[in-house]
């Protein structure tokens, strides 16, 4: 729940985002770094346009 309401929070969308870190973080490996963990928080810069959609326009 909290990865959801999170991603709530930040306007994204919710499915786009869940989609998103479970394909990245697998390839990520058993010990990835903090630099790359950082990168798909939900207000990272770097993530994807289809995770940037806004969560009101998805309900």
């Amino acid at each position: 729940m909290t990865i959801i309401e999170t991603a709530k929070r930040n306007n994204l969308d919710v499915y786009g985002y869940l989609l998103y870190l479970l394909t990245v973080l697998p390839e990520l490996g058993k010990n990835p770094s903090e630099e790359s963990l950082t990168e798909l928080l939900p207000w990272s810069d770097s993530l994807p346009d289809y995770c940037k959609a806004q969560y009101s326009e998805i309900l």
